[in-house]
């Protein structure tokens, strides 16, 4: 029985170890195998092999591989595809660079089914799925995959020309590359030359060539805007860009858009020899919300979903008062518009990209008061590193984003900056540290990214990663920084540089920060409002409630130690570490109750309880302390006027000698186990520490490591965060109800 779960956008969860739980695999492409769905394959098959398994490479459908270049590929890479028509059901088949059932596969049956893909997600997924939909080929996907595992590909020179020859078809010759991690394979792989030469010589057949040559006789121009739209029919992507390059060299042409109709949608190439317009953006602007779509400046491509640029079709078509005109899909099934209904939406998109976008100009435009608004930046964590600490001064560099790279020089007295998402600011000292508390011993770690910044120095293959040298900063809070909300789409060309500027979209923002180097900027809206909130608007948070053990401090080894002592006193057995993390969390005299054979019912219960506090009472310092952070944590609630308190089911006196110990200074009260109170997860020690604190539950937040503690924030009325790092494990916590879970202190500071 297959096991599914319904998904959508990205999902990331798969990894290829966890293909080595089985035996027989049978690994799978679509049925018009190209150059990415064969080397992804081909890649994935050389793991397994190497992981000691015997795994199958095949594809099903009706038309075989014949395509010169594939042919060549296949044979000088040893690649061990082959077509089946049926087949035994296998304890595992994987789908790579495809979707079981999506439709351009033949569906076998199977045991288990697992998916490695980049296209959209098209029909209900397994468990076991990878799908990236933001890359520009599968063979990145695999390629990323295989580095997160450490098998080293570099001197697997078979596997790594797969792969990079499997990106370099399905981006149009790496014209339609904009993720980091293509552009990294790209940049790292050591492939063979002399093959790639070869196949690249390859590419076209002399049907392709009768393509191309169909196409460029039947061409639409538009003279106000010097673009050519012209259709093509079905034929390898690279063909595209080919008869986009040719038609680009016409006088009168400017900017030339190719598409011609796939599987499932709209493939499109983009060409733009003006400065005013990056075919990049051209090209994601046509695709934007219906697809995908990419590249460099002159070059660019993109996919269009054919269900949602149907839907598309049809209101404009309702719009304008149009009958819609349309015609069944290859096999029949699907109604979808017509070669003159597709170009009649890509014009209406083009036209509306350059009629509805104003130009400024960096130097000539500045926010103040009487035009923006004034906003502040949020108090969440950053990272921060000297970029002297990193290269010498004035050595180039391009450091490599999921935002783009970005060309710097090193120099003196420049601090980088990267925040929660990976994205990357240059700024200078002086202002860095009036605006920043820097925590210099507390090593900082991205929140949610789909990829780790890099910098790669100019001229050699010297690579850095700076997140390994990073450390914390918070914004202070209190630098007020003007921007505006973009009501129409906005072309800002940069200061000294007429022909590079960036694209704001409806809903960014036009940001002036003069702690940046950069000055007036614009921000995509989702990544300015996480970084910025409006100067008056203040942080909802104002109270933490901590539990002690296995959440601020690491009391597990005096905790065994007391324990065994006491057993060994009465010549009992004693205890692992990993059983007394089990038992703890309900309080002393339950974890002995658990420790204790028959536990009160043993005779000597009592005497032992007793033995235990006492030795604990004189030894509780021995290895207990903060875990790591902690302490710079306390330190930036503190510095927000955040208050903090602890409850803890541990006597009361030792709670309160604890935290002098530890967190004088920092808490405002710390309660623990005292006569006629109730234990946690009765909610009456947290219902004191509110008390206390004077602040509104709606504003308060309960932080714990244990189901005891999930238990008590659910009495108190408390949102409760979760943690991975005391006595219960991540696997524990989720199935005892756990909603929130953070794996580091700095962590809790992103959800306040």
């Amino acid at each position: 029985m297959l096991k599914w779960h319904h998904a959508c956008g990205m999902v990331q969860k798969m990894r290829l170890r966890d293909l080595l739980e089985f035996d027989e695999i049978v690994i799978q492409a679509h049925d018009n195998p190209d150059a990415d769905a064969i080397a992804s394959g081909f890649a994935v098959y050389r793991y397994l092999k190497d992981n000691g398994k015997e795994p199958e490479f095949i594809y099903g459908g009706r038309n075989f591989i014949r395509k010169t270049n594939l042919v060549m590929m296949i044979e000088d890479l040893n690649i061990p595809i082959h077509h089946v028509e049926n087949m035994k059901p296998p304890q595992l088949l994987l789908m790579v660079d495809c979707q079981y059932d999506g439709g351009n596969s033949a569906v076998f049956p199977a045991e288990n089914v697992a998916v490695i893909d980049h296209h959209r997600i098209s029909t209900e997924l397994p468990e076991l799925s990878r799908v990236q939909t933001h890359l520009g080929a599968c063979s990145t996907l695999v390629w990323s995959m295989l580095k997160a595992e450490g098998y080293d590909i570099r001197h697997n020179r078979e596997m790594v020309t797969a792969l990079y020859y499997g990106l370099y078809t399905d981006t149009s010759g790496f014209t339609e590359i904009v993720h980091p991690l293509d552009k990294d394979l790209r940049d790292e792989t050591e492939y063979d030359k002399l093959l790639m030469q070869k196949y690249r010589n390859a590419n076209m057949t002399l049907e392709d060539l009768e393509v191309a040559g169909a196409a460029l006789l039947h061409s639409d121009y538009l003279d106000a805007y010097r673009v050519a739209i012209v259709k093509s029919a079905p034929c390898d992507p690279n063909v595209l860009g080919i008869i986009s390059d040719l038609i680009l060299e016409v006088d009168a042409v400017d900017l030339c858009i190719v598409f011609n109709v796939q599987k499932g949608g709209v493939k499109i190439s983009v060409r733009s020899c003006v400065e005013e317009v990056k075919a990049s953006e051209l090209a994601a602007e046509l695709c934007k919300g219906i697809g995908s779509g990419g590249g460099h400046v002159g070059k660019a491509g993109g996919f269009i979903q054919m269900d949602l640029l149907t839907k598309e079709y049809l209101a404009f078509c309702e719009q304008q008062n149009f009958s819609p005109r349309m015609e069944y899909d290859e096999e029949g099934i699907n109604k979808q518009p017509t070669a003159s209904g597709i170009k009649a939406v890509i014009e209406q998109r083009f036209r509306e990209y350059m009629d509805d976008t104003d130009i400024l100009y960096a130097d000539e435009c500045r926010l103040n008061v009487l035009n923006a608004k004034s906003f502040c930046p949020r108090m969440i964590p950053w990272g921060y590193v000297p970029l002297t600490d990193l290269l010498p001064e004035g050595t180039p560099v391009t450091v490599r984003t999921v935002h783009g790279d970005v060309n710097a020089t090193v120099q003196e007295g420049i601090i980088l900056t990267v925040g929660p998402r990976g994205e990357i600011y240059f700024r200078r000292e002086t202002e860095f540290r009036k605006q920043y508390r820097i925590y210099p011993e507390w090593d900082f770690h991205l929140a949610d990214a789909e990829y780790e910044p890099i910098i790669k120095a100019s001229g050699s293959e010297t690579v850095i990663i700076p997140l390994d040298f990073a450390k914390v900063c918070v914004p202070k809070g209190n630098k007020v920084v003007y921007a505006k909300q973009l009501d129409r789409k906005v072309k800002l060309f940069k200061e000294g540089d007429a022909k590079l500027y960036s694209l704001g979209r409806v809903g960014d923002y036009l940001l002036d920060s003069t702690d940046q180097l950069n000055g007036i900027h614009i921000m995509k809206k989702e990544r300015f409002e996480k970084t910025y909130r409006m100067a008056k608007e203040q942080e909802e948070i104002k109270a933490v409630i901590f539990d002690l053990d296995g959440t601020l401090l690491d009391t597990l080894e005096d905790l065994k130690e007391a324990v065994n002592a006491a057993l060994l006193s009465m010549n009992m057995p004693v205890c692992t570490l990993e059983q007394v993390r089990h038992y703890v969390g309900n309080g002393v005299r339950r974890l002995m109750q658990r420790a204790v054979p028959d536990g009160e019912n043993n005779p000597k219960f009592e005497e032992t309880f007793a033995a235990f506090k006492e030795f604990y009472g004189g030894h509780c310092l021995d290895h207990t302390k903060p875990y790591p952070n902690v302490l710079e944590l306390l330190q930036e609630l503190k510095e927000r006027g955040v208050k903090t308190a602890i409850v803890s089911n541990k006597l009361d006196s030792a709670v309160k000698e604890l935290d002098k110990r530890f967190f004088g200074g920092y808490t405002t009260t710390a309660i623990g186990e005292r006569e006629n109170v109730a234990r946690k997860p009765a909610p009456d020690m947290v219902n004191e520490a509110v008390a206390v604190l004077g602040t509104e539950r709606s504003k308060t937040l309960y932080v714990g490591d244990s189901e005891v503690d999930i238990m008590t924030a659910e009495n108190a009325g408390l949102s409760c965060i979760s943690v991975t790092w005391g006595f219960r494990s991540e696997k524990f916590l989720k199935k005892n109800g756990a909603k929130t879970l953070i794996q580091t202190p700095l962590d809790l500071l992103y959800l306040i």
